[in-house]
C-alpha cells in the first residue's frame, strides 16, 4: 500500500465518522419501511461470506467485511417460491467517493419498492481503498448477481434501472457508458454485462475530474490519484458522454450549494452533445432543499415529486410484455 493511500485512509476516518452522526437514523435503521419486505446484507462478490452482526457505526466506517454487500427491498414477500417478477432499480449511494454506505439510501430504496419495484441497494469499496476501475467491476458484479438470482428474488431482467446520488450519480453515469462502450470496458477491465440497464436516473450528480470549479478540484484531491489525461477523460462526463450516450434523467435543486453547479454542468454538456435527457431543478415549498434531498427525506412533499419524476422516466423506458395474439 502506498504512503498516499495510507494517509488518505487516515483522512477519510473523520469524514466517515461524521457521516455516521449526520445520518445516524438511517444507519441505525430507524426509518419508515413503507410497508416493504427486506433481505439485508447479501454478499454479491465473494459468495456466502458472513459479514458478522450489523453494527451501525462499523458499517459507516467501512471495512472489507461490508464493502460487497447488498440489500433487496420488495413490495411483495421475498421468502417464497417463484416470487412475482417485478422491474428492478439498482441504487448506488454517494458520499464524496470516500464515505457512506447503503444504509443511507435504505429509506429511498424502500420508497421505490413501495411503488412496485424490486430495489437492489449496493455497497462498493470506497476510495482510497479502491479506484474507479475496481468500483466499476464491483458494480458490474452486482448486476451479474441480479442476473444469477432473478428467479430466487423475482427480478424482471427486461426492466433493470439504475439510480445514484452525488458521487454515486457520477458512478451511475459512468457505468451506464461502460455498459455499451467496448473501449471503456477494455480500459476499466470490465466484462460486458449480461444484464442491461433500461434507464438511469441521477440525483444531484457530480461527474468531472476536468472542471476547474472548487467541488471538482476537491474531489480530484480526495480521490487522490494523479490520473493521466486519458484517465481523467475516461472518468469525466466530457469524455464518456458523447453523442451515443443513452437518455438519462437528472434531479437537482438550485439550493444544493455548491454542487448544483456541477449537476447543471452535466445537463448543459448533454445539451451541447445533443443527448436526449430529462432534467428538473426542484424548488422548496415546505422544506429548504439541500443536497440529495429526495434520497435522505423521501417523505417530503418535494421529494415525492422528485422521486415521481424519476419513476415516470423509468416507466417511459419500461418494456411491457406483448399481449398474446387472439
Amino acid at each position: 500500500m502506498s504512503l498516499f493511500v495510507t494517509i488518505s485512509k487516515l483522512n477519510a476516518l473523520p469524514l466517515r465518522l461524521g457521516q455516521y452522526y449526520l445520518n445516524k437514523d438511517a444507519f441505525d435503521k430507524k426509518t419508515d419501511t413503507y410497508g416493504t419486505y427486506e433481505v439485508s446484507d447479501l454478499n454479491y462478490l465473494y459468495g456466502d461470506v458472513p459479514a458478522g452482526p450489523y453494527d451501525p457505526k462499523a458499517a459507516a466506517m467501512g471495512g472489507d467485511a461490508r464493502w460487497h454487500l447488498l440489500d433487496v427491498y420488495s413490495p411483495t414477500p421475498l421468502d417464497v417460491e417463484n416470487p412475482e417478477k417485478l422491474p428492478v432499480i439498482v441504487e448506488i449511494h454517494g458520499g464524496g467517493y470516500l464515505t457512506n454506505n447503503k444504509e443511507c439510501n435504505r429509506p429511498h430504496g424502500m420508497y421505490f419498492a413501495s411503488k412496485g419495484y424490486k430495489v437492489v441497494n449496493i455497497n462498493y469499496t470506497l476510495q482510497p481503498e479502491a479506484e474507479f476501475d475496481q468500483e466499476l467491476r464491483e458494480i458490474n458484479a452486482a448486476f451479474d448477481w441480479i442476473g444469477a438470482n432473478a428467479d430466487k428474488y423475482g427480478f424482471d431482467l427486461d426492466n433493470v434501472f439504475l439510480t445514484g446520488d452525488s458521487s454515486g450519480g457520477h458512478l451511475s453515469l459512468l457505468y451506464t457508458a461502460v455498459q455499451t462502450r467496448p473501449d471503456l470496458q477494455e480500459y476499466f477491465k470490465v466484462t460486458a454485462p449480461a444484464v442491461k440497464i433500461k434507464g438511469t436516473a441521477l440525483t444531484c450528480p457530480v461527474g468531472s475530474f476536468l472542471d476547474p470549479d472548487i467541488v471538482s478540484t476537491a474531489f480530484r484531491n480526495l480521490a487522490g490519484r494523479l490520473y493521466d489525461t486519458k484517465g481523467k477523460m475516461n472518468i469525466s462526463y466530457q469524455g464518456f458522454a458523447d453523442e451515443t450516450y443513452p437518455e438519462v434523467c437528472i434531479v437537482t435543486t438550485d439550493t444544493d450549494v455548491p454542487i448544483h453547479t456541477n449537476s447543471e454542468a452535466v445537463h448543459k454538456w448533454l445539451d451541447f452533445k445533443g443527448v436526449a435527457h430529462q432534467y428538473k431543478s426542484f424548488e422548496g415549498k415546505t422544506h429548504k432543499l439541500a443536497h440529495v434531498f429526495n434520497v435522505l427525506h423521501p417523505d417530503w412533499e418535494e421529494s415525492i415529486e422528485a422521486n415521481q419524476f424519476i419513476l415516470d422516466f423509468f416507466e417511459k423506458h419500461k418494456t411491457t410484455p406483448e399481449a398474446p395474439a387472439e
